[in-house]
């Protein structure tokens, strides 16, 4: 027996909201039905859905893919070459911040922990490392500037700075994290790159400490 002076008639009435029969389901295709069938497609999940970033429409000109086109045409073993697509480009660079930086600008400050990614895109930087940890090293548009910190959060021994104005993509820490959780493929494709860039830049800098043999 219903307790509190219910009357049994509303039950009736209530029970019949959370058990529609097959047939009147059948009848009502879900939202998701109706969407499909206007010829529309629901948002992908998550990168579509994030809406703080910054969309870069396809008619306008991407510093991302200006970069990939000059990185593209470096020659060194060094070069920053992810296997990623245009639309790749373009959705990496909604990640990212464009900066565009005046001429003897300080980028990057030794001993400071900097975890951001750069890529240049214009102009040129002068990077010198620590005292006895490389020699310095001009960073022309196609390369990338703190590969090192994606896998460290140590403070870095580098000192750079703009020779010219400038134009840089930044991709920091925290949005790091949101492409790799929106886009695993393109944040895995960015660190495959570094760890090229890294390991061909040991394997230069070992063959030129071995000594010369007769």
């Amino acid at each position: 027996m219903p307790g509190n002076g219910t009357n049994p008639s509303q039950i009736k009435q209530v029970i019949p909201m959370f058990n529609t029969s097959t047939a009147v389901r059948n009848g009502n295709p879900s939202s998701i039905e109706r969407l499909f069938a206007t010829g529309l497609k629901p948002l992908q999940f998550p990168a579509d859905l994030d809406l703080c970033r910054d969309r870069v429409p396809a008619a306008r000109p991407c510093a991302a893919t200006r970069f990939a086109a000059e990185a593209g045409k470096l020659s060194s073993r060094n070069a920053f070459r992810p296997a990623l697509g245009v639309d790749d480009w373009r959705t990496l660079a909604s990640f990212c911040i464009e900066k565009r930086l005046p001429a003897d600008y300080r980028v990057v400050v030794r001993g400071r922990a900097d975890r951001t990614l750069r890529f240049v895109v214009e102009g040129s930087l002068w990077q010198v490392p620590a005292a006895g940890a490389g020699q310095s090293r001009l960073l022309l548009p196609g390369t990338v500037l703190g590969e090192d910190t994606l896998f460290s959060d140590a403070p870095g021994d580098l000192e750079v700075r703009t020779l010219e104005d400038s134009l840089i993509l930044e991709l920091s820490l925290p949005r790091q994290k949101e492409l790799t959780a929106a886009c695993p493929a393109i944040a895995f494709e960015l660190l495959r790159a570094a760890g090229a860039v890294i390991a061909a830049r040991g394997r230069t800098s070992a063959a030129c400490q071995e000594p010369a043999t007769n």
